[in-house]
């Protein structure tokens, strides 16, 4: 094979490893965590539930606490918050309505 052609391989797969190394970055900073198990994540999102365009409830979990939040545009605001006993535990993303 002729060395251009060596050269131009090499320089497609040095593009197409750095292209793929950017979209896991940009996933990775984008969903804060996706490549951490399930039950090593502190924060989950249970249920997320729209109620108009710019609002919605989320039933979150952090650590042994669940709250229940609204969302807006413009403010995040606690409606509720308890202990979360074993029993009740949900899969979390199971009920996701984005």
């Amino acid at each position: 094979m002729p060395n251009h052609d060596w050269a131009q391989y090499s320089l497609s797969m040095t593009f197409v490893l750095l292209l793929l190394a950017a979209a896991l970055w940009w996933l990775s900073r984008r969903n804060k965590g996706f490549l951490l198990p399930t039950h090593q994540r502190r924060i989950q999102i249970l249920e997320a539930y729209p109620m108009g365009l710019r609002h919605k409830l989320l039933l979150v979990q952090v650590d042994q606490q669940r709250l229940l939040l609204s969302v807006t545009n413009s403010e995040i605001q606690t409606l509720h918050a308890w202990r979360a006993d074993a029993s009740s535990s949900a899969e979390p993303g199971v009920n996701d309505a984005n």
